[in-house]
């Protein structure tokens, strides 16, 4: 047997989010209403039949995390115990970041 003391697991720091460019303003704006209306949608759907409540939620804060910090770490925080969730909210996230940054940075 060996006399060295077991050695405790060490966790990895959480990686930083990857910083994406920054929106025009009128486009944060934007996404910011547009983030707020289907959050309010999610909550009326949490009680209306035909609306996908928990969905329509985790959408409008993906969008609000986009140019919101606090956000996302909620978002990621509250997800984390669903990692191939969190992945999809993530790929959503970079995909809708990319389109709009394309559409209002065209030259």
């Amino acid at each position: 047997m060996s006399d060295l003391p077991p050695q405790e697991e060490i966790e990895a720091p959480p990686r930083p989010p990857r910083q994406l460019p920054p929106l025009p303003f009128r486009v944060r704006v934007g996404v910011f209403l547009v983030g707020w209306v289907l959050i309010l949608v999610g909550v009326a759907g949490l009680v209306l039949p035909g609306i996908q409540g928990v969905l329509t939620i985790v959408t409008g804060a993906a969008l609000l995390s986009l140019d919101n910090e606090l956000i996302y770490r909620l978002l990621r925080s509250a997800l984390a115990r669903w990692p191939a969730i969190w992945a999809k909210v993530e790929r959503l996230r970079h995909k809708i970041h990319g389109k709009l940054h394309r559409f209002f940075h065209r030259g």
